[in-house]
Parts: C-alpha cells; sequence; structure tokens
C-alpha cells in the first residue's frame, strides 16, 4: 500500500506520447531526454524510500544465530541487578553492587565463551573441508563467513582477468 501511494503521486509524462503536443510546445529531444529522466528518477526514488521504511537493513553477520536461551536469562538478571543498583543509588560497595557486578561479569563471560565456540566451529568446518579436499564445500563455509566480494573490475587500467594478471607479473 505504501508503494502504491507513493508511486501514485508521481506525474508521468504523458504529454511525450503524442506528437502533435511535442511540437506544439517545440520540446528539444534534451527536453524529452529530461523528462524521461525526472520521471525514471522520480519511480527509483518513491521504491527506495519504500525499501528503507518496510525492509529491514543489518549488517553481515548481525544477527547472532549462537545466541541462546542461557544468555537471555543472564541478560535479563544483569538487568535486572543493574536496576535495582541503580534504585538503591548505585553506591560503590554493599550487596547491590556485588550483585550487580557479579551478573554482569557472568552475562559477559558467557559471551565471550559463545563467541569463541562459534569460531572454533567455524575453523573446524574450514579445516574438516580442506582436509577431505572438499572444495565446494570449502567455499561455501568461507563465503557464509566473509560474505561474497567480488573482485575489482578494473585495476591499474586493466579491465580483464589475463591483463590484471599480467600487469601484476609486471611487478
Amino acid at each position: 500500500m505504501l508503494t502504491y501511494n507513493k508511486l501514485s503521486c508521481i506525474n508521468a509524462p504523458l504529454f511525450l506520447l503524442n506528437m502533435d503536443s511535442i511540437l506544439s510546445v517545440e520540446l528539444t529531444s534534451n527536453d524529452i531526454l529530461n523528462c524521461v529522466n525526472q520521471y525514471y528518477r522520480d519511480i527509483v526514488l518513491a521504491l527506495h524510500e519504500c525499501s528503507c521504511s518496510c525492509i529491514p537493513r543489518k549488517k553481515h553477520g548481525f544477527y547472532k544465530y549462537w545466541w541462546d536461551e542461557e544468555l537471555t536469562l543472564l541478560k535479563e538478571s544483569a538487568i535486572q541487578s543493574y536496576n535495582i543498583w541503580s534504585a538503591v543509588g548505585k553506591p560503590r560497595f554493599g550487596v547491590e553492587f556485588d550483585n550487580m557486578k557479579r551478573d554482569k561479569l557472568r552475562y559477559k563471560l558467557a559471551i565471550k565463551q559463545k563467541e569463541r565456540c562459534n569460531a572454533n566451529s567455524f575453523s573446524d568446518s574450514l579445516n574438516d573441508a580442506l582436509s577431505s579436499k572438499d572444495v565446494n564445500s570449502f567455499c561455501k563455509i568461507w563465503r557464509s563467513k566473509f560474505g561474497n566480494n567480488r573482485l575489482p573490475s578494473v585495476i591499474d587500467d586493466c579491465c580483464n582477468e589475463v591483463d590484471i594478471a599480467n600487469r601484476f607479473a609486471e611487478v
């Protein structure tokens, strides 16, 4: 519905469809080109605005698939301890301070352990793929972690792989 509303506000240059109206107004080819380009830019802008408001944008690896119920409980406990400590005036010593520090450290330690376990399982998967000489599996695991970055298409004024390789060989 949002896309429909945005796109319906764009005025299409329908007068360009009638040759008599183009000749009567004496539009140049540059004027016509500008009208068409502006219409195109308006459509792209409307679609981009709709996508920004409807599609969540997160960086690669944003979601922590290793997050589990244990971490959720530790986080809630740390927040609760912090709120109690904050409610009593944030003392630098005492039972509330000790509870807040203990829960915070448990939470941080659990996060580090889960991240470390995740990194080890990734390394183990890569090692298994390499030792079994499974190139496809290795590449799939690698891309899942680091993305699928494309090589630059132009390097030092060379635009195909052979020329780029020869250019590197010269250096």
